[in-house]
């Protein structure tokens, strides 16, 4: 893709367990747990989770799921930011790419309850509820899309929305995902798959990524929105790109619903052809923002992958996963991932590995324990799994940085 055709993020909306809004993200880079019991889970004894508190549903969407109201607010937040109330470009130039991997569920259970009748009864429930939504909201007439896989949801949001923009099909696309399923039917299956971290003495220090006692997640809720634009159309804007997306690859593998394959040649490929893509060598990233999760076997695999990938130049490279602090935000997690990303592009601050007291010293990287680390970022690689073996990577770089 030549340079005047690049892609840039312009704006930014955040909705995460420390709050709403980006100012969120100071509890995210102060390394603060937001993992508490669900004491509201009599059913489920000793649960913990991640839920956002106190939150106030945009206007208008009182009726909508909760999961709809997060997209809501963070899209909100990110059109805002990115100034295009005045000066977006036409309608039907703009794409509307958000995602609930699971649907509605809360919807969908109140739906069930009263038997789909009522004057209270939620309006969507389907996976593109929210980009419906958000669109509707906005005016927008172009195209929607809500793509589900799992927790990479929010990462192949990105991915279809920077396609339409390299492709001219749109000059700017509103790109994310959110999830609200802190519902005891997803808590309770998640529970059953062995994937859960248990609460311990402190449910806040219990999410432990690339930690020797490392034992699982905990599920939070959130949104995060990006908006996507051509450089050319953020020129004729006057509209400061925050951060460059240079380039991506995804791809699959079959190890099974929740593993990773254990040697992690699928992912290290895939990191591979997203920095060939990008145009960028390995000694030329600066951090990695791991999927993280948490888990014992998906961990490993990860951060071998990383080694593989980056070769000797892994041994300079700054890693961290925000999941401890924010838990594991599901369909959601890469869409609010992402957008910590450049957060951390912009500040130059590394978020740390919130709860990591005890490194693994078979994971071999800098994964950033407990406090930030400041270091210039020029070049940054998100990584995304999900469920069922769906990955992606994404090359995020300084506006600065510009190609190569």
């Amino acid at each position: 893709m030549p340079e005047e055709q690049g892609i840039a993020v312009t704006g930014m909306g955040l909705v995460l367990p420390h709050g709403v809004g980006l100012a969120a993200a100071e509890g995210v880079f102060a390394g603060q747990s937001a993992v508490r019991y669900l004491p509201e889970f009599d059913n489920l004894p000793g649960v913990t989770g991640a839920p956002v508190l106190d939150f106030a549903p945009p206007a208008a969407t009182e009726r909508l799921d909760r999961a709809v109201q997060f997209a809501v607010a963070a899209a909100d937040e990110a059109w805002n930011r990115a100034r295009l109330t005045d000066t977006a470009p036409a309608p039907d130039r703009v794409a509307t790419v958000l995602s609930l991997s699971k649907g509605a569920i809360f919807a969908l259970a109140h739906r069930a309850r009263c038997g789909g009748a009522g004057s209270d009864a939620p309006l969507d429930v389907t996976p593109d509820a929210a980009a419906r939504t958000v669109a509707a909201r906005l005016g927008l007439t172009g195209p929607i899309a809500a793509p589900v896989t799992a927790c990479a949801s929010g990462g192949h949001a990105l991915v279809l929305g920077a396609g339409l923009i390299r492709r001219g099909v749109v000059d700017v696309a509103l790109v994310g995902a959110a999830e609200a399923s802190l519902h005891p039917m997803i808590v309770g299956s998640y529970r059953r798959m062995g994937v859960l971290a248990d609460a311990g003495d402190d449910p806040a220090t219990s999410v432990r990524p690339f930690s020797a006692s490392r034992r699982g997640f905990a599920i939070g809720e959130g949104a995060g929105v990006l908006v996507l634009e051509s450089l050319a159309s953020a020129g004729r804007r006057r509209a400061e790109p925050l951060a460059l997306v240079r380039g991506w690859a995804s791809g699959c593998q079959t190890a099974g619903l929740i593993e990773m394959e254990p040697d992690g040649e699928t992912l290290a490929h895939l990191l591979h052809l997203s920095l060939e893509r990008a145009r960028t060598l390995p000694q030329a990233v600066d951090y990695v923002h791991t999927h993280g999760t948490a888990t014992v076997s998906n961990d490993a695999a990860e951060a071998r992958a990383i080694r593989m990938a980056l070769g000797e130049a892994a041994a300079g490279v700054s890693v961290s996963s925000t999941k401890g602090s924010h838990g594991h935000l599901l369909g959601a997690a890469t869409a609010a991932e992402l957008v910590l990303t450049v957060l951390a592009i912009q500040r130059g601050v590394v978020p740390p590995t919130a709860n990591l007291t005890d490194p693994d010293p078979d994971i071999g990287l800098d994964c950033t324990p407990l406090k930030a680390h400041r270091r210039p970022i020029r070049r940054a690689l998100k990584i995304a799994s999900g469920f069922g073996g769906q990955m992606l990577a994404v090359v995020l770089a300084a506006p600065e940085a510009g190609g190569g």
